[in-house]
């Protein structure tokens, strides 16, 4: 008589058994080489305690996978799927040092054509077909009979998961002050094990994308009203992507990265500005939201009124005007907003990807603002200096510093190069708001103009073994959230919003900001008074004459 609990080789659980098996080995290399370089293996317990490591794995996928292996016809795409997807992230995580959040997991999902188009190359190919690929087809091809009885199977299956457990919390028992311990001073090490994070973070970020979609827009600011000053007003605020503070030669970085605005009258650098976040999705609508970094909540900020939809209300002429590939995250949903890549203006529009070059954001902007009654507020949303492709963000004639990485394998170029091609871009940022000035300028006999350009947030640039940006706030290095922000006034625009230039200028020097004043700073500027403007976070309140 055949025993009662003998397994076929291609039992389903076996499955589940090789999906596990898998994630707690080659399925978590950039885990592992995590893990590697945070332990101390000195003497006999911490060696037990490392190769307790992958039980440990094997045993909590075991108990994840579970109640996908007992589905018939769904475990074996789900489970591929899984392998597929954790094999890009892996290239991602060990190229580029990125670590997988709920943020991660928000700009990835919302990301368009052309930036995804900006990270292929042939070893993530490379990487997806050794590391998802071939471990998906073998799961695929596996034969796999039924579970036989029910008595049987759910014997099998309850069998499977107490003896999990068992061991489970034996490991964890046995060693409960190293995991401890690991855990607890390097909390990131759980946003890098594949496909927890994946799983557990894109789970949240639907929840919370319905969430935001059910709830009615809540109204900021209904008791706004707006004082009109002696001429009408016009700021344009240019939103920067990804240029960082410490490579503005306004901020005292030795290169000259800002050949334009360095030569401009009345232009203010602030030194020390923090951003919201790392990634765009959430800066960009933290900076125009009503809350601050400590009290940022996506699901609120999405739907909730922002300060564009406060001066839109009290009559100021609105218009936001988007170069981004990710768009304006919903902040310019209810104002007048103009794609601009799709107008493919020749000589701007010549990238691989089907991005075009900030310059475009200029274009034709001076039949816009003529055709804005009073009071005007223009935003420009760059592409500014996205990576990995660098050197696509801007043109020939704008390359100033060489030789340069031409590639999006940013991380097997030499530092020189990568630095020499991120500070191209800010090259022509700079440039970018020397033309905006100098439109500006044009109108100052009719309006009192001024500008404004904030970056979303930094990058890094190889520091720290670390790329790009989106790394959790917690542990980002300041590369990734300090950004630039400079001002520029008419002399007229100062004397009528009573500005003293003098003391804001040596306030910048010596106090610091955050993404937290731009709300307030914006209403201040336009002379709005509302019981959601808090004057402590207006930038200008502490300069501004009686």
């Amino acid at each position: 008589m055949r025993p009662c609990f003998r397994l076929s080789p291609h039992h389903p659980i076996v499955l589940v058994w090789c999906t596990a098996l898998f994630f707690a080995t080659l399925g978590n290399i950039a885990l592992w080489k995590t893990l590697w370089s945070v332990m101390d293996i000195h003497d006999l317990r911490s060696t037990l305690f490392f190769f307790s490591l992958p039980v440990l794995l094997f045993c909590l996928f075991n108990l994840l996978f579970t109640p996908i292996g007992i589905l018939p016809y769904v475990r074996k795409p789900v489970l591929a799927l899984l392998v597929l997807i954790s094999a890009a992230c892996s290239y991602f995580m060990l190229h580029y040092g990125v670590l997988i959040d709920r943020d991660m997991v928000q700009n990835a999902l919302e990301t368009n054509q052309a930036e995804m188009t900006s990270y292929l190359s042939i070893p993530l190919l490379l990487t997806v077909l050794l590391l998802g690929a071939l471990p998906s087809c073998v799961l695929l091809v596996m034969r796999t009979g039924n579970s036989g009885r029910p008595l049987r199977a759910a014997l099998v299956w309850l069998g499977n998961v107490l003896a999990t457990l068992m061991v489970l919390t034996a490991v964890s028992f046995a060693f409960y002050k190293e995991y401890s311990s690991l855990l607890r001073n390097n909390r990131y090490i759980r946003e890098q094990v594949l496909p927890l994070n994946v799983v557990r973070h894109t789970y949240g970020y639907l929840r919370s994308s319905y969430s935001a979609k059910a709830q009615p827009l809540r109204a900021v600011g209904e008791d706004a009203t707006r004082t009109p000053g002696k001429r009408p007003r016009l700021v344009v605020v240019v939103a920067g992507e990804t240029a960082r503070a410490q490579n503005f030669q306004l901020n005292g970085y030795p290169r000259p990265t800002n050949p334009y605005l360095s030569r401009k009258d009345n232009v203010i650098s602030f030194g020390d500005v923090s951003s919201c976040g790392t990634a765009t999705a959430v800066s960009l609508r933290c900076m125009f939201s009503q809350m601050t970094r400590s009290q940022y909540d996506g699901v609120a900020a999405a739907s909730e009124e922002n300060v564009l939809d406060i001066l839109q209300r009290t009559g100021v002429s609105v218009l936001w005007r988007d170069n981004n590939n990710g768009g304006c995250k919903g902040v310019c949903e209810r104002v007048p907003t103009d794609d601009m890549p799709p107008l493919k203006v020749p000589g701007l529009c010549v990238n691989r990807d089907g991005t075009c070059h900030d310059e475009i954001l200029l274009h034709q902007l001076g039949a816009r603002i003529e055709a804005m009654p009073g009071d005007g507020l223009i935003v420009l949303h760059q592409l500014g200096s996205h990576g990995p492709t660098y050197f696509e963000r801007y043109p020939a004639d704008a390359t100033t510093f060489s030789p340069t990485c031409d590639s999006n394998q940013i991380q097997k170029c030499s530092n020189d190069a990568l630095v020499n091609t991120y500070d191209n871009t800010l090259v022509y940022t700079d440039r970018l708001l020397g033309k905006a000035i100098d439109l500006l300028q044009t109108y100052a006999d009719q309006r009192d103009v001024a500008l404004i350009y904030v970056s979303d947030h930094g990058e890094s640039l190889g520091e720290h073994g670390l790329y790009l940006h989106g790394t959790p706030y917690f542990i980002a290095p300041r590369e990734q959230t300090q950004v630039p922000l400079v001002m520029w006034f008419s002399p007229a625009f100062a004397t009528h919003a009573r500005l003293e230039v003098a003391c804001l200028r040596h306030a910048a020097g010596t106090r610091s900001y955050s993404h937290d004043n731009l709300f307030h700073s914006l209403l201040g500027l336009f002379d709005i008074s509302s019981g959601v403007y808090e004057p402590g976070l207006d930038v200008f309140a502490g300069c501004r004459l009686p």
